[in-house]
């Protein structure tokens, strides 16, 4: 059975947000959606979805827009960052050389010290 692009990018957005433990309550929260527009979606309802609207479920679920979309087998070995660490790392590369080391020597003396 072949499925249609809405199944396929429903799918998709179920099975990262299971495996990052995320409920649709926290991914609606993430992207800004209603948690019914989630349910809609992974469940292959929902017609019309748009480029902002897939970047925002991208951004929340720490992984691109193309892998929501892409066919299961081509995402297998793939590897993506959950969104907490998307967005820490968006942040540090948003500063300057000098102070993205700083920072990061800080985050990982941090977390060397047990």
């Amino acid at each position: 059975m072949r499925l249609t692009m809405q199944q396929l990018l429903g799918k998709n957005i179920a099975k990262r947000r299971h495996k990052l433990n995320m409920t649709q309550q926290e991914l609606a929260e993430l992207s800004n959606l209603s948690i019914n527009f989630i349910s809609r979606l992974e469940r292959g309802r929902s017609n019309t979805v748009s480029s902002t609207t897939l970047l925002s479920l991208a951004s929340a679920l720490g992984t691109s827009m193309d892998s929501l979309m892409a066919n299961p087998t081509a995402q297998e070995n793939e590897t993506h960052y959950g969104p907490h660490l998307t967005k820490l790392i968006s942040k540090l590369e948003s500063y300057d050389y000098p102070k993205t080391e700083h920072l990061s020597k800080i985050i990982l003396e941090l977390l060397e010290d047990k």
